[in-house]
């Protein structure tokens, strides 16, 4: 039998990956979505062009998702929560 805190890291750990993970998904979406309706306007026209630069900011956000997913990860390794919650 596992003790109670691996149990709730586990939980924790499948969280964060999870929720990245969605995160992810999602700004890739939108990053389509974008691309979908800027292919309806020329490339010279001001909205094709603002368009792709919010492509561009979402899809750069991504990586830092994954930065503050292996944050996350080594606190919960760490067992950081578990300590404070035993104030």
């Amino acid at each position: 039998m596992k003790p109670a805190n691996t149990d709730g890291q586990a939980v924790r750990r499948k969280n964060a990956i999870l929720g990245a993970l969605s995160s992810a998904v999602m700004r890739l979406a939108a990053a389509v979505i974008m691309l979908w309706l800027r292919s309806s306007w020329e490339p010279e026209d001001f909205l094709a062009k603002v368009l792709l630069i919010l492509i561009v900011l979402d899809l750069g956000s991504i990586p830092f998702i994954w930065i503050s997913l292996k944050t996350r990860l080594k606190e919960i390794q760490g067992g950081e929560e578990d300590a404070a919650a035993q104030y």
